[in-house]
């Protein structure tokens, strides 16, 4: 069993940081313990961890021909190709002479299209699949540039010793944000907030 310390102002902040630590989620069997109450400091032990759901290549494929078969009956001239997949995620690009148009500003059309298929592909395909949704390359270069973003704003928090609060991001790009800084020894990330307005933020470790 793993056990972790984590400090914070309540205890809802300590336990979030204590299973961000852990890197759980809040469905993982973790036992608290309070050890100190002002500050608040408690010990979380991971009991048994999370049995995580991975796409099988078969549902990618199934996932990735649905979006096709959706982005199709729009009048653009676009296709969906299968980039990959990984844990409950499944990668989907959409190329083609309008790809761009499906972006939109600041990638806002995009958002809001993989919001729609995140709704409609778990209830037809798989319940625990998620889509990552591509267009023209935009969420690739996106993604290049939130991961540098996020280890200078990681630099900052270990210079100043001060939490950095992310603004609210779609669960995708929260993702990218642990995965960058998940090995960084000097800081941990956790999640709060409530979607669509759930936001990262960036803490030295204790």
């Amino acid at each position: 069993m793993t056990s972790v310390e984590a400090t914070g102002s309540t205890l809802e902040e300590a336990k979030s940081k204590a299973l961000g630590m852990l890197g759980v989620g809040r469905n993982a069997q973790v036992e608290f313990e309070i050890l100190q109450e002002n500050p608040v400091r408690v010990r979380a032990t991971l009991i048994e961890e999370e049995q995580p759901y991975v796409v099988t290549p078969q549902v990618a494929r199934r996932v990735a021909d649905y979006i096709d078969h959706y982005v199709r009956r729009l009048p653009l001239r676009v296709q969906a190709v299968l980039r990959g997949s990984h844990s409950r995620y499944v990668e989907v690009e959409l190329v083609g002479r309008d790809a761009s148009v499906l972006v939109g500003k600041n990638g806002e059309v995009l958002d809001q299209l993989q919001f729609l298929l995140n709704n409609i592909v778990p209830r037809t395909i798989e319940p625990q699949v998620r889509v990552v949704l591509d267009s023209a390359g935009w969420r690739r270069r996106r993604t290049e540039r939130l991961r540098n973003q996020v280890i200078a704003i990681a630099k900052e928090v270990k210079a100043r010793g001060e939490e950095a609060v992310l603004p609210p991001m779609p669960p995708h790009e929260r993702r990218i944000v642990h995965q960058a800084l998940k090995d960084d020894p000097e800081v941990m990330t956790y999640s709060e907030g409530e979607e669509p307005n759930r936001y990262v933020v960036i803490s030295p470790r204790d």
